[in-house]
Protein backbone atom coordinates (compact mmCIF):
# COMPACT_ATOMS: atom_id res chain seq x y z
CA UNK A 1 0.00 0.00 0.00
CA UNK A 2 1.36 3.38 -1.02
CA UNK A 3 1.80 5.95 1.73
CA UNK A 4 1.68 9.60 0.68
CA UNK A 5 4.54 11.67 2.09
CA UNK A 6 3.59 13.90 5.00
CA UNK A 7 3.63 17.62 4.28
CA UNK A 8 5.37 19.49 6.98
CA UNK A 9 3.38 22.56 8.09
CA UNK A 10 5.37 25.68 8.91
CA UNK A 11 5.62 26.26 12.61
CA UNK A 12 3.25 28.81 14.06
CA UNK A 13 4.84 31.86 15.63
CA UNK A 14 4.42 32.06 19.39
CA UNK A 15 1.51 34.11 20.73
CA UNK A 16 3.89 36.60 22.37
CA UNK A 17 5.56 37.27 19.01
CA UNK A 18 2.19 37.81 17.29
CA UNK A 19 1.08 40.23 19.98
CA UNK A 20 4.37 42.07 19.74
CA UNK A 21 3.98 42.41 15.97
CA UNK A 22 0.41 43.62 16.37
CA UNK A 23 1.50 46.21 18.94
CA UNK A 24 2.63 48.73 16.34
CA UNK A 25 1.74 52.41 16.03
CA UNK A 26 -0.80 51.70 13.26
CA UNK A 27 -2.92 49.34 15.39
CA UNK A 28 -2.51 51.58 18.44
CA UNK A 29 -3.60 54.73 16.61
CA UNK A 30 -6.43 52.92 14.84
CA UNK A 31 -7.74 51.36 18.06
CA UNK A 32 -7.59 54.67 19.94
CA UNK A 33 -9.42 56.47 17.11
CA UNK A 34 -12.14 53.81 16.78
CA UNK A 35 -12.76 53.48 20.53
CA UNK A 36 -12.79 57.25 21.05
CA UNK A 37 -15.15 57.81 18.13
CA UNK A 38 -17.49 55.02 19.24
CA UNK A 39 -17.68 56.42 22.77
CA UNK A 40 -18.92 59.73 21.38
CA UNK A 41 -21.39 58.18 18.91
CA UNK A 42 -22.74 55.37 21.11
CA UNK A 43 -23.17 57.59 24.18
CA UNK A 44 -25.08 60.64 22.86
CA UNK A 45 -25.93 61.78 26.39
CA UNK A 46 -22.30 62.25 27.31
CA UNK A 47 -21.49 65.87 28.12
CA UNK A 48 -19.31 67.98 25.88
CA UNK A 49 -16.84 68.40 28.73
CA UNK A 50 -16.31 64.64 28.92
CA UNK A 51 -15.94 64.49 25.14
CA UNK A 52 -13.30 67.22 25.23
CA UNK A 53 -11.39 65.42 27.97
CA UNK A 54 -11.58 62.10 26.08
CA UNK A 55 -10.37 63.82 22.91
CA UNK A 56 -7.53 65.49 24.77
CA UNK A 57 -6.49 62.24 26.47
CA UNK A 58 -6.55 60.45 23.09
CA UNK A 59 -4.27 63.10 21.61
CA UNK A 60 -1.88 62.83 24.55
CA UNK A 61 -1.78 59.02 24.33
CA UNK A 62 -1.28 59.00 20.57
CA UNK A 63 1.40 61.67 20.81
CA UNK A 64 3.15 59.80 23.61
CA UNK A 65 3.23 56.65 21.49
CA UNK A 66 4.80 58.56 18.59
CA UNK A 67 7.30 60.23 20.88
CA UNK A 68 8.25 56.91 22.49
CA UNK A 69 8.95 55.33 19.09
CA UNK A 70 10.97 58.38 18.10
CA UNK A 71 13.11 58.18 21.24
CA UNK A 72 13.39 54.39 21.56
CA UNK A 73 15.32 53.92 18.32
CA UNK A 74 13.28 50.83 17.38
CA UNK A 75 12.54 52.30 13.96
CA UNK A 76 14.67 51.07 11.07
CA UNK A 77 14.45 54.41 9.32
CA UNK A 78 16.93 57.28 9.43
CA UNK A 79 17.44 59.61 12.34
CA UNK A 80 15.49 62.27 10.40
CA UNK A 81 12.40 60.06 10.31
CA UNK A 82 12.72 59.39 14.03
CA UNK A 83 13.00 63.12 14.61
CA UNK A 84 9.79 63.73 12.67
CA UNK A 85 8.03 61.03 14.71
CA UNK A 86 9.24 62.72 17.89
CA UNK A 87 8.02 66.13 16.68
CA UNK A 88 4.61 64.68 15.75
CA UNK A 89 4.38 63.13 19.19
CA UNK A 90 5.28 66.34 20.99
CA UNK A 91 2.76 68.29 18.88
CA UNK A 92 0.02 65.78 19.73
CA UNK A 93 0.84 65.99 23.45
CA UNK A 94 0.83 69.82 23.33
CA UNK A 95 -2.53 70.05 21.52
CA UNK A 96 -4.04 67.43 23.83
CA UNK A 97 -2.96 69.36 26.91
CA UNK A 98 -4.43 72.57 25.47
CA UNK A 99 -7.76 70.80 24.92
CA UNK A 100 -7.71 69.43 28.46
CA UNK A 101 -6.88 72.79 30.06
CA UNK A 102 -9.25 75.03 28.04
CA UNK A 103 -12.45 75.95 29.96
CA UNK A 104 -15.74 75.48 28.09
CA UNK A 105 -16.79 79.15 28.48
CA UNK A 106 -13.49 80.23 26.95
CA UNK A 107 -14.02 77.74 24.15
CA UNK A 108 -17.41 79.25 23.26
CA UNK A 109 -15.89 82.73 23.20
CA UNK A 110 -13.09 81.52 20.95
CA UNK A 111 -15.64 79.94 18.59
CA UNK A 112 -17.64 83.19 18.37
CA UNK A 113 -14.50 85.24 17.66
CA UNK A 114 -13.42 82.67 15.06
CA UNK A 115 -16.89 82.99 13.49
CA UNK A 116 -16.51 86.76 13.17
CA UNK A 117 -13.10 86.32 11.59
CA UNK A 118 -14.39 83.68 9.15
CA UNK A 119 -17.36 85.83 8.15
CA UNK A 120 -15.07 88.78 7.39
CA UNK A 121 -12.71 86.57 5.40
CA UNK A 122 -15.66 85.04 3.55
CA UNK A 123 -17.00 88.44 2.51
CA UNK A 124 -13.52 89.45 1.36
CA UNK A 125 -13.25 86.29 -0.74
CA UNK A 126 -16.69 86.87 -2.30
CA UNK A 127 -15.86 90.48 -3.17
CA UNK A 128 -12.45 89.47 -4.46
CA UNK A 129 -13.95 86.87 -6.80
CA UNK A 130 -15.31 89.69 -8.96
CA UNK A 131 -11.75 90.87 -9.61
CA UNK A 132 -10.24 87.45 -10.26
CA UNK A 133 -8.30 87.23 -13.50
CA UNK A 134 -9.01 83.57 -14.34
CA UNK A 135 -11.99 81.27 -14.07
CA UNK A 136 -10.32 78.72 -11.70
CA UNK A 137 -9.25 81.55 -9.40
CA UNK A 138 -12.78 82.99 -9.43
CA UNK A 139 -14.28 79.57 -8.61
CA UNK A 140 -11.77 79.07 -5.80
CA UNK A 141 -12.60 82.43 -4.20
CA UNK A 142 -16.36 81.88 -4.52
CA UNK A 143 -16.08 78.45 -2.94
CA UNK A 144 -13.89 79.69 -0.09
CA UNK A 145 -16.13 82.73 0.41
CA UNK A 146 -19.38 80.76 0.68
CA UNK A 147 -17.85 78.13 2.96
CA UNK A 148 -16.16 80.64 5.28
CA UNK A 149 -19.25 82.87 5.47
CA UNK A 150 -21.60 79.99 6.22
CA UNK A 151 -19.34 78.51 8.91
CA UNK A 152 -18.79 81.97 10.37
CA UNK A 153 -22.54 82.61 10.69
CA UNK A 154 -23.04 79.26 12.39
CA UNK A 155 -20.11 79.84 14.77
CA UNK A 156 -21.48 83.23 15.80
CA UNK A 157 -25.11 82.16 16.17
CA UNK A 158 -24.82 78.70 17.75
CA UNK A 159 -21.24 78.24 19.04
CA UNK A 160 -22.13 75.28 21.28
CA UNK A 161 -23.85 73.47 18.42
CA UNK A 162 -20.87 74.14 16.15
CA UNK A 163 -18.47 72.68 18.72
CA UNK A 164 -20.71 69.64 19.22
CA UNK A 165 -21.09 69.21 15.46
CA UNK A 166 -17.35 69.41 14.93
CA UNK A 167 -16.77 66.89 17.72
CA UNK A 168 -19.34 64.43 16.34
CA UNK A 169 -18.03 64.85 12.78
CA UNK A 170 -14.51 64.26 14.04
CA UNK A 171 -15.78 61.16 15.86
CA UNK A 172 -17.27 59.70 12.68
CA UNK A 173 -14.12 60.50 10.70
CA UNK A 174 -12.06 58.96 13.50
CA UNK A 175 -14.09 55.74 13.33
CA UNK A 176 -13.72 55.44 9.55
CA UNK A 177 -10.05 56.43 9.35
CA UNK A 178 -9.22 54.54 12.53
CA UNK A 179 -10.83 51.40 11.14
CA UNK A 180 -8.73 51.65 8.00
CA UNK A 181 -5.53 52.28 9.99
CA UNK A 182 -6.34 49.44 12.39
CA UNK A 183 -6.95 47.01 9.52
CA UNK A 184 -3.70 48.15 7.93
CA UNK A 185 -1.76 47.55 11.14
CA UNK A 186 -3.20 44.03 11.48
CA UNK A 187 -2.37 43.27 7.85
CA UNK A 188 1.15 44.65 8.22
CA UNK A 189 1.77 42.28 11.14
CA UNK A 190 0.85 39.26 9.01
CA UNK A 191 2.64 37.46 6.18
CA UNK A 192 1.87 40.25 3.70
CA UNK A 193 3.77 43.06 5.36
CA UNK A 194 3.65 46.61 4.10
CA UNK A 195 6.34 47.92 1.84
CA UNK A 196 7.53 50.54 4.33
CA UNK A 197 8.35 50.70 8.02
CA UNK A 198 5.17 50.67 10.11
CA UNK A 199 6.50 52.71 13.04
CA UNK A 200 7.29 55.59 10.67
CA UNK A 201 4.13 55.25 8.55
CA UNK A 202 1.97 58.34 8.85
CA UNK A 203 -1.82 58.15 8.57
CA UNK A 204 -1.82 59.76 5.07
CA UNK A 205 0.78 57.19 3.92
CA UNK A 206 -1.31 54.36 5.34
CA UNK A 207 -4.43 55.66 3.58
CA UNK A 208 -2.53 55.94 0.29
CA UNK A 209 -1.34 52.37 0.63
CA UNK A 210 -4.88 51.25 1.45
CA UNK A 211 -6.26 52.90 -1.70
CA UNK A 212 -3.52 51.32 -3.83
CA UNK A 213 -4.13 47.85 -2.40
CA UNK A 214 -7.92 48.05 -2.90
CA UNK A 215 -7.87 49.33 -6.48
CA UNK A 216 -10.61 47.46 -8.36
CA UNK A 217 -8.63 47.52 -11.61
CA UNK A 218 -9.40 49.00 -15.02
CA UNK A 219 -11.62 46.12 -16.19
CA UNK A 220 -13.88 46.23 -13.11
CA UNK A 221 -13.90 50.04 -13.23
CA UNK A 222 -15.18 50.02 -16.81
CA UNK A 223 -17.80 47.42 -15.91
CA UNK A 224 -19.08 49.63 -13.09
CA UNK A 225 -18.99 52.66 -15.37
CA UNK A 226 -21.44 50.95 -17.71
CA UNK A 227 -24.01 50.97 -14.90
CA UNK A 228 -23.41 54.59 -13.89
CA UNK A 229 -22.97 56.46 -17.18
CA UNK A 230 -24.99 56.80 -20.35
CA UNK A 231 -22.28 56.25 -22.92
CA UNK A 232 -21.22 53.45 -25.21
CA UNK A 233 -23.09 51.82 -28.08
CA UNK A 234 -26.68 52.04 -26.77
CA UNK A 235 -26.73 55.59 -25.42
CA UNK A 236 -30.14 56.43 -26.90
CA UNK A 237 -31.76 53.33 -25.47
CA UNK A 238 -30.31 53.92 -21.99
CA UNK A 239 -31.44 57.55 -21.94
CA UNK A 240 -34.92 56.67 -23.20
CA UNK A 241 -35.39 54.08 -20.46
CA UNK A 242 -34.07 56.49 -17.83
CA UNK A 243 -36.42 59.30 -18.84
CA UNK A 244 -39.44 56.99 -19.01
CA UNK A 245 -38.79 55.63 -15.52
CA UNK A 246 -38.10 59.11 -14.12
CA UNK A 247 -41.33 60.62 -15.47
CA UNK A 248 -43.37 57.62 -14.34
CA UNK A 249 -41.87 57.78 -10.85
CA UNK A 250 -42.60 61.51 -10.67
CA UNK A 251 -46.20 60.91 -11.74
CA UNK A 252 -46.64 58.18 -9.12
CA UNK A 253 -45.00 60.31 -6.44
CA UNK A 254 -47.17 63.34 -7.29
CA UNK A 255 -50.39 61.32 -7.16
CA UNK A 256 -49.22 59.76 -3.88
CA UNK A 257 -48.50 63.19 -2.40
CA UNK A 258 -51.91 64.49 -3.45
CA UNK A 259 -53.56 61.38 -1.98
CA UNK A 260 -51.37 61.46 1.15
CA UNK A 261 -50.36 57.82 0.64
CA UNK A 262 -47.09 56.69 2.22
CA UNK A 263 -47.18 53.25 0.58
CA UNK A 264 -47.48 54.71 -2.93
CA UNK A 265 -44.68 57.21 -2.22
CA UNK A 266 -42.42 54.28 -1.31
CA UNK A 267 -43.34 52.64 -4.60
CA UNK A 268 -42.36 55.78 -6.50
CA UNK A 269 -39.03 55.90 -4.66
CA UNK A 270 -38.35 52.28 -5.62
CA UNK A 271 -38.50 52.91 -9.36
CA UNK A 272 -37.00 56.42 -9.37
CA UNK A 273 -33.69 56.34 -11.33
CA UNK A 274 -32.32 59.68 -10.14
CA UNK A 275 -29.81 58.02 -7.79
CA UNK A 276 -27.79 56.64 -10.73
CA UNK A 277 -26.52 59.93 -12.26
CA UNK A 278 -25.86 61.37 -8.78
CA UNK A 279 -23.62 58.42 -7.91
CA UNK A 280 -22.13 58.72 -11.41
CA UNK A 281 -21.28 62.36 -10.71
CA UNK A 282 -19.45 61.37 -7.52
CA UNK A 283 -17.55 58.61 -9.33
CA UNK A 284 -16.59 60.90 -12.20
CA UNK A 285 -15.32 63.61 -9.86
CA UNK A 286 -12.96 61.32 -7.90
CA UNK A 287 -11.65 59.76 -11.13
CA UNK A 288 -11.11 63.09 -12.90
CA UNK A 289 -13.54 62.25 -15.73
CA UNK A 290 -14.63 65.76 -16.74
CA UNK A 291 -16.88 64.73 -19.61
CA UNK A 292 -18.74 62.15 -17.54
CA UNK A 293 -19.01 64.56 -14.59
CA UNK A 294 -20.50 67.23 -16.83
CA UNK A 295 -22.92 64.77 -18.47
CA UNK A 296 -24.08 63.43 -15.10
CA UNK A 297 -24.56 66.93 -13.65
CA UNK A 298 -26.50 68.04 -16.74
CA UNK A 299 -28.70 64.94 -16.59
CA UNK A 300 -29.47 65.58 -12.91
CA UNK A 301 -30.32 69.25 -13.61
CA UNK A 302 -32.59 68.34 -16.55
CA UNK A 303 -34.26 65.61 -14.50
CA UNK A 304 -34.93 68.00 -11.62
CA UNK A 305 -36.46 70.60 -13.93
CA UNK A 306 -38.61 68.00 -15.70
CA UNK A 307 -39.78 66.50 -12.39
CA UNK A 308 -40.87 69.86 -10.98
CA UNK A 309 -42.63 70.82 -14.23
CA UNK A 310 -44.50 67.51 -14.46
CA UNK A 311 -45.56 67.67 -10.80
CA UNK A 312 -46.81 71.23 -11.36
CA UNK A 313 -48.90 70.17 -14.39
CA UNK A 314 -50.37 67.13 -12.63
CA UNK A 315 -51.23 69.17 -9.52
CA UNK A 316 -53.04 71.76 -11.64
CA UNK A 317 -55.01 69.08 -13.49
CA UNK A 318 -55.82 66.56 -10.76
CA UNK A 319 -58.03 67.75 -7.88
CA UNK A 320 -56.34 67.52 -4.51
CA UNK A 321 -57.87 64.67 -2.54
CA UNK A 322 -56.50 65.90 0.80
CA UNK A 323 -56.35 69.43 2.16
CA UNK A 324 -52.87 70.89 1.74
CA UNK A 325 -52.39 71.80 5.40
CA UNK A 326 -53.42 68.33 6.57
CA UNK A 327 -51.25 66.44 4.06
CA UNK A 328 -48.49 64.61 5.93
CA UNK A 329 -46.56 63.83 2.72
CA UNK A 330 -46.16 67.57 2.10
CA UNK A 331 -45.61 68.79 5.66
CA UNK A 332 -42.91 66.18 6.30
CA UNK A 333 -40.84 67.46 3.35
CA UNK A 334 -41.08 71.23 3.71
CA UNK A 335 -38.96 71.65 6.86
CA UNK A 336 -35.70 69.73 6.38
CA UNK A 337 -33.44 69.29 9.39
CA UNK A 338 -29.88 68.24 10.12
CA UNK A 339 -31.17 64.68 10.57
CA UNK A 340 -32.17 64.64 6.89
CA UNK A 341 -28.58 65.48 5.94
CA UNK A 342 -27.28 62.63 8.10
CA UNK A 343 -29.74 60.21 6.47
CA UNK A 344 -28.62 61.31 3.01
CA UNK A 345 -24.94 60.93 3.94
CA UNK A 346 -25.54 57.37 5.15
CA UNK A 347 -27.64 56.56 2.08
CA UNK A 348 -25.02 57.97 -0.28
CA UNK A 349 -22.30 55.90 1.38
CA UNK A 350 -24.48 52.78 1.23
CA UNK A 351 -25.35 53.40 -2.43
CA UNK A 352 -21.71 53.82 -3.41
CA UNK A 353 -20.66 50.72 -1.48
CA UNK A 354 -23.48 48.66 -3.00
CA UNK A 355 -22.42 49.84 -6.47
CA UNK A 356 -18.80 48.72 -6.04
CA UNK A 357 -19.40 45.56 -4.01
CA UNK A 358 -21.27 42.95 -6.05
CA UNK A 359 -22.19 41.01 -2.88
CA UNK A 360 -24.53 43.76 -1.70
CA UNK A 361 -25.61 45.18 -5.04
CA UNK A 362 -29.14 43.87 -4.53
CA UNK A 363 -29.62 46.27 -1.59
CA UNK A 364 -29.51 49.35 -3.83
CA UNK A 365 -33.34 49.36 -3.88
CA UNK A 366 -33.35 49.76 -0.11
CA UNK A 367 -30.99 52.72 -0.49
CA UNK A 368 -33.46 54.31 -2.91
CA UNK A 369 -36.18 54.05 -0.26
CA UNK A 370 -33.95 55.36 2.51
CA UNK A 371 -33.29 58.74 0.89
CA UNK A 372 -35.99 60.87 -0.72
CA UNK A 373 -35.06 62.28 -4.14
CA UNK A 374 -38.17 62.33 -6.33
CA UNK A 375 -40.89 62.99 -3.67
CA UNK A 376 -39.41 66.38 -2.62
CA UNK A 377 -39.41 67.46 -6.26
CA UNK A 378 -43.06 66.44 -6.52
CA UNK A 379 -43.80 68.51 -3.42
CA UNK A 380 -42.01 71.48 -5.03
CA UNK A 381 -44.29 71.27 -8.06
CA UNK A 382 -47.44 70.83 -5.96
CA UNK A 383 -46.49 73.73 -3.68
CA UNK A 384 -45.70 76.01 -6.63
CA UNK A 385 -49.10 75.23 -8.16
CA UNK A 386 -50.75 76.18 -4.84
CA UNK A 387 -48.57 79.35 -4.62
CA UNK A 388 -47.02 78.21 -1.35
CA UNK A 389 -43.58 79.62 -2.01
CA UNK A 390 -42.03 78.89 1.41
CA UNK A 391 -43.13 75.24 1.26
CA UNK A 392 -41.72 74.90 -2.26
CA UNK A 393 -38.41 76.38 -1.09
CA UNK A 394 -38.30 74.02 1.90
CA UNK A 395 -38.89 70.95 -0.27
CA UNK A 396 -36.22 72.08 -2.74
CA UNK A 397 -33.75 72.63 0.11
CA UNK A 398 -34.47 69.04 1.19
CA UNK A 399 -33.65 67.76 -2.30
CA UNK A 400 -30.45 69.83 -2.47
CA UNK A 401 -29.49 68.53 0.98
CA UNK A 402 -29.87 64.96 -0.22
CA UNK A 403 -28.08 65.66 -3.51
CA UNK A 404 -25.00 67.30 -2.00
CA UNK A 405 -24.76 64.81 0.87
CA UNK A 406 -24.96 61.83 -1.49
CA UNK A 407 -22.23 63.24 -3.76
CA UNK A 408 -19.81 63.91 -0.88
CA UNK A 409 -20.44 60.59 0.92
CA UNK A 410 -20.31 58.56 -2.28
CA UNK A 411 -17.05 60.26 -3.34
CA UNK A 412 -15.41 59.28 -0.03
CA UNK A 413 -16.63 55.66 -0.31
CA UNK A 414 -15.52 55.41 -3.96
CA UNK A 415 -12.01 56.43 -2.88
CA UNK A 416 -11.82 53.95 0.02
CA UNK A 417 -13.26 51.03 -1.97
CA UNK A 418 -10.88 51.45 -4.90
CA UNK A 419 -13.27 52.68 -7.58
CA UNK A 420 -11.24 55.87 -7.76
CA UNK A 421 -8.01 55.19 -9.64
CA UNK A 422 -5.07 55.66 -7.26
CA UNK A 423 -2.73 57.04 -9.93
CA UNK A 424 -5.27 59.73 -10.86
CA UNK A 425 -5.73 60.67 -7.22
CA UNK A 426 -1.99 61.11 -6.84
CA UNK A 427 -1.40 63.06 -10.06
CA UNK A 428 -4.67 65.04 -10.18
CA UNK A 429 -5.32 65.37 -6.45
CA UNK A 430 -5.54 69.15 -6.44
CA UNK A 431 -7.84 69.20 -9.45
CA UNK A 432 -10.15 66.62 -7.87
CA UNK A 433 -10.24 68.54 -4.59
CA UNK A 434 -11.02 71.77 -6.43
CA UNK A 435 -13.91 69.98 -8.18
CA UNK A 436 -15.25 68.64 -4.88
CA UNK A 437 -14.78 71.98 -3.12
CA UNK A 438 -17.97 73.62 -4.53
CA UNK A 439 -20.02 70.70 -3.18
CA UNK A 440 -18.42 71.19 0.23
CA UNK A 441 -19.18 74.92 0.12
CA UNK A 442 -22.76 74.22 -0.97
CA UNK A 443 -23.09 71.76 1.91
CA UNK A 444 -21.98 74.49 4.33
CA UNK A 445 -24.52 76.95 2.87
CA UNK A 446 -27.31 74.36 3.15
CA UNK A 447 -26.18 73.51 6.68
CA UNK A 448 -27.09 77.01 7.95
CA UNK A 449 -30.90 76.69 7.64
CA UNK A 450 -30.74 73.03 8.66
CA UNK A 451 -28.95 73.83 11.92
CA UNK A 452 -31.36 76.65 12.75
CA UNK A 453 -34.34 74.40 11.99
CA UNK A 454 -32.87 71.69 14.20
CA UNK A 455 -32.27 74.27 16.94
CA UNK A 456 -35.93 75.31 16.70
CA UNK A 457 -37.15 71.72 16.85
CA UNK A 458 -34.95 70.97 19.86
CA UNK A 459 -36.12 74.17 21.58
CA UNK A 460 -39.80 73.32 20.95
CA UNK A 461 -39.23 69.80 22.22
CA UNK A 462 -37.53 71.13 25.35
CA UNK A 463 -40.39 73.59 26.02
CA UNK A 464 -42.97 70.82 25.53
CA UNK A 465 -41.15 68.55 28.01
CA UNK A 466 -40.97 71.42 30.52
CA UNK A 467 -44.69 72.13 30.15
CA UNK A 468 -45.50 68.43 30.52
CA UNK A 469 -43.53 68.28 33.78
CA UNK A 470 -45.29 71.36 35.15
CA UNK A 471 -48.72 69.91 34.35
CA UNK A 472 -47.81 66.68 36.15
CA UNK A 473 -46.59 68.69 39.13
CA UNK A 474 -49.83 70.72 39.11
CA UNK A 475 -51.91 67.52 39.21
CA UNK A 476 -49.88 65.95 42.02
CA UNK A 477 -52.30 64.43 44.53
CA UNK A 478 -55.19 64.37 42.02
CA UNK A 479 -55.77 60.68 41.26
CA UNK A 480 -58.74 60.63 38.90
CA UNK A 481 -57.50 63.06 36.25
CA UNK A 482 -55.22 62.11 33.37
CA UNK A 483 -53.28 64.24 30.88
CA UNK A 484 -54.29 63.59 27.27
CA UNK A 485 -52.18 66.20 25.50
CA UNK A 486 -49.76 69.06 26.18
CA UNK A 487 -48.44 71.28 23.39
CA UNK A 488 -46.62 74.62 23.26
CA UNK A 489 -47.13 77.06 20.38
CA UNK A 490 -45.00 80.18 20.85
CA UNK A 491 -46.60 81.94 23.87
CA UNK A 492 -49.62 79.64 24.23
CA UNK A 493 -49.83 76.31 26.05
CA UNK A 494 -52.63 73.88 25.25
CA UNK A 495 -53.55 71.23 27.84
CA UNK A 496 -56.24 68.55 27.41
CA UNK A 497 -57.40 66.65 30.50
CA UNK A 498 -60.02 63.99 31.20
CA UNK A 499 -61.23 62.44 34.41
CA UNK A 500 -63.87 62.25 37.09
CA UNK A 501 -62.30 64.61 39.66
CA UNK A 502 -62.20 68.37 39.52
CA UNK A 503 -58.67 69.62 38.64
CA UNK A 504 -56.88 72.36 40.61
CA UNK A 505 -57.11 76.05 39.72
CA UNK A 506 -56.02 76.77 36.08
CA UNK A 507 -54.55 80.13 37.15
CA UNK A 508 -52.05 78.29 39.34
CA UNK A 509 -50.96 76.19 36.35
CA UNK A 510 -50.68 79.30 34.17
CA UNK A 511 -48.34 80.91 36.70
CA UNK A 512 -46.24 77.73 36.99
CA UNK A 513 -45.90 77.53 33.21
CA UNK A 514 -44.90 81.20 32.93
CA UNK A 515 -42.20 80.74 35.57
CA UNK A 516 -40.89 77.49 34.03
CA UNK A 517 -40.87 78.71 30.42
CA UNK A 518 -39.12 81.97 31.25
CA UNK A 519 -41.90 84.40 30.25
CA UNK A 520 -45.64 85.04 30.38
CA UNK A 521 -47.71 82.48 28.49
CA UNK A 522 -51.44 82.02 27.98
CA UNK A 523 -53.15 78.75 28.86
CA UNK A 524 -55.90 76.92 26.99
CA UNK A 525 -57.27 74.14 29.20
CA UNK A 526 -59.83 71.60 27.99
CA UNK A 527 -61.31 69.26 30.59
CA UNK A 528 -63.57 66.34 29.67
CA UNK A 529 -65.61 64.92 32.57
CA UNK A 530 -65.79 61.15 32.77
CA UNK A 531 -68.80 59.28 34.17
CA UNK A 532 -68.37 55.89 35.78
CA UNK A 533 -71.17 53.44 36.65
CA UNK A 534 -70.62 50.51 39.04
CA UNK A 535 -73.34 47.81 39.14
CA UNK A 536 -73.00 45.22 41.93
CA UNK A 537 -74.39 41.66 42.00
CA UNK A 538 -77.72 42.90 43.43
CA UNK A 539 -78.24 45.28 40.55
CA UNK A 540 -77.58 48.44 42.55
CA UNK A 541 -76.06 51.21 40.47
CA UNK A 542 -73.58 53.78 41.79
CA UNK A 543 -72.24 56.66 39.69
CA UNK A 544 -69.00 58.59 40.01
CA UNK A 545 -68.11 61.80 38.15
CA UNK A 546 -70.17 63.82 35.69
Amino acid sequence: MYDAPLVEMPPRPPVRQVLRELANPATAKGAIAVVGGLLIVVLPGISLTVVEYAFGIALVLSGSYDAWYGLSGRSQRTSGSRTLALLRGLAGILVGLLVLLTPKSTLDTVVVLAGIYLLIRGVIYLVGSAFAQSRPQRLHRLTAGFAASAFGVLSMAVPTSVVEGVVVTAAVVAIVVGGVVLAYGVRAAGPEAASFDVPDATIPAILWDWVNENDVGSERRESLSDTLYFDGADVRGKLTAWWVMLLLSVAIATFAVLQDSTAVVIGAMLIAPLMTPILGLAGAVVNGWRHRAGSSALLVAMGVAAAIALAYLLASWVPQLVAFDANSQISSRTSPTFIDMLIAIAAGAAGAFATVNSRVASSIAGVAIAVALVPPLSVVGVALESERWSDALGAFVLFMTNFVSIVLAAAAVFVLTGFAEASRLRTNGRQILSTLAPFGALAMVILVPLVFTAEGILADSSRSRTAQAEVQSWLEGVDRVQVDRVSVDEDEVYVALSGSQRPPSPSVLQQQLSDALGGPVSLVLEYTPTQRFDVNESGEVSREGG
